[in-house]
C-alpha cells in the first residue's frame, strides 16, 4: 500500500510518500480500506515535532479516517461496512490515517450507515465529535444561550457554529481575517468580530455581563484569560484547541467567581457513546441540518500542498484528502 512516513520532524516535505507492506488483521482490531481523511493542526504540530513522547517514529500519522472494513479482526464489524476511525492512538503511538489502508483498535472505529460522498463523510468524525463533545459535554450547552467561538473559522469552530445555532443559542465568532468573515457569516454565526487580539469591548458592547458559553480554540494564555473575563456569572470557558501554535500552561488562570474552566481532550473518543453520536450527526449532514465546511479537497498525492497550505492557516473550515 501507499502511505505517507514521518521519520523526522520539520516542515511538510518530512511527509515522505512510501510503499508500505498491508496491515496484518489481528484480532481485536479493525483492518480499514480508507477512503478519505481530514486534515487536523494536532497532525501539524505532530510533524513539526511538538507532540514529544505522544508519538514515536518512525509513523504514518492521521489521526481519522473513513472507509470500508476489510477484515475485522474477530469483532462484531464485518468486511464491507462503511466506518469512521477517530483518535485514540492514532497516528501517535500506532500508525494513522495518512494511508490507503490502516489497522485501528476497534474502541475507536464507527460504523455508520450513510449515503454521503466520501469527502463530505471525511470532513466530518474529528472536526463534529470534538465540536459536539466541547459544548454538549465539557459546556453543557443550554438551549437559547449565548454563546462566543474563538476561532470561528476553523473546522471546529464552524461545527460548533452548526450545533450551536441548533439549540437556538445566539452566537458571537471570532476570526482574525477581514476576508473570512464572510464565510463565518454564512456558517451561520450572528455575530462575527475581527480579533487584532482584544475582542472584550466588542462582546461587551452587545453583552455587558458576557456570555453563558465561550469555546476556546485559540488556547493562547493571554485569550484564555480574556475568555474568562467574558464569561457571565456562572458561565463557561471550554478550551479545546491551540490555533494560536501555544500549547505551555504553566500558568493558572485568573478565575472570576462562580465561572468554570473546562477543556475537551477527543483522545476520550470510544466507540460505545461515539457511535451513536456520530451517526446522528451524520444523518443531520445528510438532511442539511449541519454542514461541513470543506475548504479543498486534495488527492492523496497532494499532501504536502494540503499541509503547507494548513500551515499558512489559509483555509477556512475543513480540508480533505482522498485516496482514489
Amino acid at each position: 500500500m501507499l502511505a505517507y512516513l514521518l521519520e523526522s520532524f520539520g516542515g511538510p516535505e518530512v511527509l515522505h510518500l512510501r510503499e508500505r507492506p498491508d496491515p496484518q488483521p489481528k484480532p481485536g482490531w479493525v483492518h480499514i480500506e480508507i477512503k478519505a481523511f481530514g486534515l487536523n493542526r494536532s497532525e501539524l504540530y505532530t510533524r513539526q515535532g511538538h507532540s514529544g513522547d505522544a508519538v514515536t517514529l518512525p509513523r504514518i500519522p492521521g489521526i481519522e479516517c473513513v472507509g470500508v472494513v476489510l477484515d475485522g479482526g474477530g469483532t462484531d464489524l464485518k468486511p464491507g461496512q462503511k466506518v469512521a476511525a477517530a483518535m485514540g492512538h492514532m497516528g501517535r503511538l500506532h500508525d494513522g490515517g495518512y494511508a490507503h489502508q490502516t489497522l485501528i483498535p476497534r474502541s475507536n472505529v464507527f460504523p455508520v450507515e450513510t449515503s454521503l460522498s466520501w469527502n463530505k463523510f471525511g470532513a466530518i468524525p474529528e472536526t463534529y465529535l470534538t465540536a459536539w463533545g466541547v459544548l454538549m459535554d465539557a459546556i453543557e450547552l443550554k438551549p437559547q444561550s449565548r454563546v462566543l467561538i474563538r476561532g470561528g473559522s476553523s473546522s471546529v469552530g464552524m461545527a460548533c457554529i452548526s450545533i450551536a445555532k441548533e439549540h437556538q443559542c445566539e452566537v458571537l465568532a471570532t476570526t482574525r481575517s477581514l476576508e473570512k468573515k464572510l464565510l463565518v457569516e454564512q456558517a451561520g454565526a450572528d455575530h462575527v468580530l475581527i480579533d487584532h487580539g482584544d475582542i472584550e469591548t466588542q462582546v461587551k458592547s452587545r453583552h455587558p455581563k458576557g456570555v453563558d458559553a465561550i469555546v476556546e480554540l485559540v488556547g493562547k494564555p493571554e485569550t484564555i484569560q480574556e475568555s474568562l473575563r467574558l464569561a457571565a456569572p456562572k458561565g463557561c470557558v471550554g478550551m479545546v484547541g491551540f490555533l494560536g501554535n501555544e500549547w505551555n500552561y504553566e500558568f493558572f488562570p485568573w478565575m472570576p467567581s462562580t465561572v468554570k474552566l473546562t477543556m475537551y481532550n477527543s483522545e476520550t473518543l470510544e466507540t460505545q457513546s461515539a457511535t451513536p453520536i456520530l451517526q446522528e450527526i451524520v444523518r443531520k449532514v445528510e438532511q442539511g441540518i449541519y454542514r461541513p465546511h470543506i475548504y479543498q479537497t486534495f488527492s492523496f498525492d497532494h499532501l504536502q500542498e494540503a499541509h503547507q497550505m494548513m500551515e499558512e492557516s489559509r483555509a477556512v473550515g475543513k480540508m480533505v484528502v482522498t485516496t482514489s
